[in-house]
């Protein structure tokens, strides 16, 4: 562990982590953390399998001694004597792109990314305090609500209900695109010296322009994936994103980290989307990269296919996915219809009856949004 993150650290990101595990295994909202919830075996043994990976305890041999406490405090207690001899931590992504991986993210890297975070706020405003408003245990709410403000010693404050703090001059506001939607609606002005950042999906420029307008002095963007950590930024919703600071281009396709000596771009970092390079610092955004997946020996494109579906009249919004074992792979769909259920699945059996056969979605969900996670990412269904 890292002399920048401190006991207090540790403790509120484990209860952040347990919490949101603990309510997706039950199926229900997260716990009450000011009455310790009561865990069966079963749910303990779950527990346990998160945060031996999430802390990466398995590299020191401490992972069994999880199971032979009996408390929250006990589990914080040993996460924090444990990790400081570990590698990094393991963040997951949200599935939005398949299904979840893991991805280690070493302290070295985390704390280059801070540090590169860091300059390019003070290029803005100087940062006094930290307003997180979002899970710490992803990667995203770990950086910016951890790390960040861990390494440039000052404090922070995680939000976990719907309202923001007072906020003062210096302050960084860190949330995710649904919960700036919110505040651009409903919040008529924001205090001098203070700015925001958003990450995790795109962020609309009619959000972006109305915080603005409402006297945010700034809003910076990032771009990046579980998978990478951040990667670049951009102010402004019409510029390019340059590069953070520890990063540089290999090629158009992909990137590496400064001084590691990467000797082809088959080893380097690859960029999930498509870019267009304005010089070897900043880019513009091309689109995802191919989403193609082979089903009974067709290749076929998810997008495509859900462009398909948006394209009738009946239909909103829709997501589409693979689902089952790869020897049996197909697609379904979860759809948003206009109206109503029936009117949308009365045309979508007439519209996909003359599609390929490796192009129709076997099931089709129907609700009244598409599903996402606290993150605002599209999640499974």
């Amino acid at each position: 562990m890292p002399q920048w993150l401190s006991e207090a650290d540790c403790k509120a990101v484990l209860q952040s982590l347990l919490s949101a595990e603990l309510a997706v295994y039950r199926g229900t909202s997260a716990p009450n953390w000011q009455d310790t919830p009561t865990i069966d075996s079963l749910e303990r043994l779950h527990l346990a399998a998160c945060v031996n990976e999430f802390f990466c305890l398995h590299e020191t041999g401490a992972e069994d001694r999880l199971l032979m406490t009996q408390n929250f405090d006990d589990w914080a207690t040993l996460v924090v004597r444990t990790i400081t001899e570990t590698s990094g931590l393991t963040f997951r992504t949200s599935g939005s792109t398949g299904s979840p991986s893991a991805h280690l993210h070493r302290w070295k890297d985390i704390e280059a990314e801070a540090h590169a975070l860091i300059q390019r706020f003070a290029s803005r405003v100087p940062i006094h305090r930290v307003i997180s408003w979002l899970p710490l245990h992803h990667l995203y709410g770990f950086m910016l609500g951890v790390a960040l403000p861990a390494v440039s010693g000052i404090p922070r404050i995680s939000v976990d209900n719907a309202a923001l703090p007072t906020l003062s001059a210096g302050d960084l506001v860190v949330t995710v695109p649904p919960r700036w939607d919110y505040l651009a609606r409903s919040r008529n002005g924001w205090p001098a010296s203070v700015v925001g950042v958003s990450s995790t999906a795109p962020l609309s420029a009619d959000t972006s322009d109305a915080l603005i307008a409402s006297e945010l002095t700034g809003l910076l963007e990032i771009y990046g994936s579980t998978e990478t950590g951040g990667v670049a930024t951009r102010w402004q919703q019409d510029e390019p994103y340059r590069l953070l600071s520890h990063w540089q281009r290999v090629d158009t396709q992909h990137i590496q980290r400064v001084n590691s000596h990467t000797a082809t771009p088959s080893l380097a970092t690859p960029l999930l989307d498509s870019t267009q390079w304005h010089d070897e610092h900043t880019f513009t955004l091309q689109g995802r990269r191919d989403d193609v997946v082979t089903i009974g020996g067709v290749n076929v494109s998810p997008l495509y296919v859900a462009e398909r579906l948006r394209a009738l009249e009946s239909v909103a919004e829709c997501s589409v996915r693979t689902t089952g074992p790869a020897t049996k792979r197909r697609l379904k769909a979860f759809v948003v219809p206009v109206n109503n259920e029936q009117e949308a699945a009365n045309a979508i059996a007439q519209s996909i009856v003359q599609w390929p056969a490796a192009e129709r979605p076997v099931g089709v969900t129907y609700g009244d949004a598409l599903p996402t996670n606290e993150m605002g990412k599209l999640t499974d269904w």
